[in-house]
């Protein structure tokens, strides 16, 4: 197997249009720091048009909720020229570990190796499979609410609400050749963002709430909730991560990435 490691960027999972067909990553949660400042994952899967495996692992800053430096790390691959779905698993798990042996100084400088707990999961969502083409996870994307309980926290309702919204056409980090083509490639039809809130007991939070969208997530057409995490900090709060699916445009459908949404609550 040859491993290449690609060039770092601040994108989340984008798959070039021109070079794949739909795509439906998995998804891995590698953890929380100790003190639940910082939130790892692992996005990845088999693209079967490009003749490769590919890997992104993000760490998030809990208190700014944005992406640490250097991040995301995506590892590439070139698949063997026998590769099929029927024989491609171990493979594939071989360079996952590999993967994660380039990220160990990225994963031990946030020193991200507490598993936290998974409270709640959208099943149909199949967050811990990947698929390509006509495979594509039905509802893959995740659902648009959630409930979930926390031994402290007590019960605790997700609702996700989309919103539409012009497209992107650059972003902080530099511009995205990806917003662009949407702005022209999809028009009339408009962008995708979103509002996400937390019910907990009688307090409503607003973990994050679109204003624009993020040249970073590229054509995005839909979200859904998939999993929810937490993590019990030694400071007596919570770290909790809500990590959501998204369904881009792919060279011939939709792909499914995923990002999270994070949030410090008190208990």
């Amino acid at each position: 197997m040859r491993i290449a490691v690609a060039a770092l960027s601040i994108a989340l999972l984008l798959p070039p249009g021109a070079a794949q067909a739909a795509d439906a990553a998995a998804l891995k949660v590698l953890g929380f720091s100790p003190d639940g400042r910082y939130f790892g994952f692992m996005q990845y899967g088999p693209q079967w048009d490009a003749g490769r495996m590919q890997t992104e692992i993000v760490v998030i800053d809990v208190s700014r909720d944005r992406f640490v430096q250097g991040v995301p790390l995506r590892v590439t691959a070139d698949m063997r020229d026998d590769s099929t779905s029927d024989n491609i698993e171990p493979v594939l798990k071989k360079f996952l570990a590999y993967a994660e042996r380039r990220a160990a100084s990225l994963l031990s400088a946030h020193k991200i190796s507490k598993p936290g707990t998974l409270l709640a999961r959208d099943a149909e969502a199949r967050p811990g499979e990947h698929s390509s083409g006509s495979e594509m996870p039905p509802k893959g994307e995740g659902t648009a609410a959630l409930a979930a309980k926390h031994p402290v926290l007590g019960e605790l309702k997700l609702k996700l609400e989309t919103k539409t919204m012009d497209w992107p056409k650059t972003s902080r980090n530099g511009t995205h050749k990806e917003a662009g083509s949407c702005a022209e490639e999809m028009d009339p039809e408009k962008g995708v963002a979103f509002r996400l809130t937390l019910d907990q007991g009688a307090r409503s939070i607003v973990l994050q709430d679109d204003k624009t969208i993020p040249a970073s997530r590229n054509c995005t057409i839909g979200y859904g909730i998939v999993e929810v995490h937490a993590f019990d900090r030694p400071d007596g709060k919570v770290t909790l991560a809500v990590v959501l699916g998204m369904h881009t445009r792919g060279f011939e459908g939709a792909d499914r990435v995923f990002l999270a949404v994070t949030k410090v609550l008190d208990r």
